[in-house]
């Protein structure tokens, strides 16, 4: 029977599994909260290590968000100890998240994360779950590509902003090349409304206008999305 993978836009399935802070049945275990889950190909290995600081590192951010982080490998639960222990004794840095022990790759399979080539390994994927546990993004990396953690957090930010003020993102918010920190208006449905939009709003066509967001807003997502060199 074919396995179905969850789509954007649909309920994450609901999962019991094993993590190395107990067990978990997702997504209850983050309700009220948006999450992230995320998975490597194995532990000890060199992208997964710098990729797991750099989560470790960004966090408060996550936390600050409302958003909660949980990884998964097909690695078993005392790996992930050995594994976790080792980053903190050697880097300096303690994982403060849980991951998912998937030895059987049950979890992996559901979700569509198995590499097609190695059949056993898990890709790169990110799932981003609101607070209503509805999937609102997913990402799939290469095996020897790391992810950007900033560039998720941009994310994050972005699409609860997007609930908050009913707008749309440009690229490379909110660095965009064309109308700089503002954000875009989801473009009008009804003919009536398209000859009123550019009395209404700025913009370039009645397709593609633009407002501001409180100042306040840009300030935290630059402070947030921001790249530390620490």
């Amino acid at each position: 029977m074919p396995i179905t993978i969850p789509s954007i836009g649909e309920k994450f399935p609901e999962l019991n599994v094993m993590t190395t802070h107990g067990p978990m049945k997702l997504p209850d275990a983050f309700k009220g909260k948006w999450f992230i889950l995320f998975s490597h190909p194995a532990d000890f290995t060199p992208v997964c290590t710098t990729e797991f600081v750099s989560f470790a590192k960004h966090y408060d951010d996550f936390k600050k968000l409302n958003t909660e982080l949980i990884g998964l490998s097909v690695d078993s639960d005392i790996s992930h100890i050995e594994w976790v222990q080792w980053i903190e004794k050697t880097l300096g840095v303690k994982i403060p998240f849980p991951i998912i022990a998937d030895p059987l790759g049950t979890v992996s399979r559901a979700l569509g994360m198995l590499h097609a080539e190695s059949g056993t390994s898990t890709v790169r994927t990110v799932f981003i779950v609101d607070d209503k546990a509805t999937i609102r993004t997913i990402l799939y990396y290469p095996l020897e590509l790391g992810r950007n953690i900033p560039e998720i957090l941009r994310i994050v930010r972005s699409l609860q902003l997007i609930d908050k003020y009913g707008v749309v993102m440009p690229a490379n918010w909110p660095y965009n090349e064309i109308i700089g920190e503002n954000v875009l208006n989801p473009p009008p449905h009804h003919v009536e409304e398209a000859p009123k939009r550019l009395q209404q709003y700025k913009g370039y066509a009645w397709w593609l206008t633009y407002r501001e967001l409180p100042k306040e807003e840009v300030e935290e997502t630059k402070r947030i999305i921001k790249i530390r060199i620490e």
